[in-house]
């Protein structure tokens, strides 16, 4: 696989048309290409005019090939001046699951209305750690993560991502059935043993930036579970 992780900020006045431009790109990719797995698109609750996308691929070439298609010329063309700074890019790969998991976000034959939009709550997190314990933290987080998918009824999915080109960064992409859950899995004994087992790991000198919000697409009836996916 071959992820991108991706970090946006849109003037205010943009954010309808922001939103509108980038669904008809995340629709046409999970729709057309058949190299791209999901585009998932995040807006932040604490500041809307904050996104981020989750962008599965099968492979390199096949994001490149995404790049070629007319929806994200489209939309390439349009956002054109909606970006209040540079979007931030972090290029990835799967560190969990490692496993049999369900990538795919299309579903067939689903109910296609409003009621089912954008009622999740989704963590899209880099996380810096030290250089010397990048693999320790990924065993730490990795564990987390099976207990999260396998213990958690709310847990959609727990992927964890680490950047290729930047091993130190890794990302947290996680998916709750909505707030509640997520409160929930901060009670876990997973969590609270994971949180204990990483805290010297940071790299304190980095922050992070991430985004907790609403899922903006797909809704919420599409494939969002990664199933129980074994490390």
């Amino acid at each position: 696989m071959y992820i991108l992780m991706v970090r946006l900020k849109v003037k205010e006045d943009r954010i309808d048309d922001f939103i509108a431009a980038s669904i008809g790109d995340a629709r046409g990719s999970v729709l057309n290409e058949p190299g791209c797995r999901r585009f998932d698109i995040i807006q932040a609750a604490d500041d809307p005019t904050s996104f981020a996308f989750c962008e599965v691929y099968n492979d390199e070439e096949a994001f490149a090939a995404h790049t070629t298609y007319s929806h994200f010329k489209e939309w390439d063309a349009a956002v054109k001046g909606m970006f209040d700074g540079d979007p931030e890019v972090s290029f990835c790969k799967p560190v969990f699951p490692r496993g049999d998991a369900n990538w795919d976000s299309h579903r067939a034959n689903i109910v296609d209305d409003p009621y089912f939009a954008s009622s999740l709550h989704v963590i899209h997190a880099p996380k810096f750690v030290q250089k010397d314990k990048v693999e320790a933290f990924i065993d730490a987080v990795s564990l987390d993560g099976v207990g999260s998918t396998h213990e958690e009824p709310g847990c959609l999915r727990f992927d964890v991502y680490q950047n290729v080109k930047d091993p130190t960064e890794i990302y947290l992409y996680e998916v709750y059935a909505n707030p509640d859950a997520f409160e929930y899995h901060k009670g876990t004994p997973h969590i609270r043993q994971w949180v204990e087992t990483v805290k010297e790991m940071y790299d304190t000198s980095r922050d992070g930036g991430g985004r907790v919000g609403r899922n903006v697409w797909p809704p919420d009836n599409w494939a969002w579970s990664s199933g129980k996916p074994t490390w």
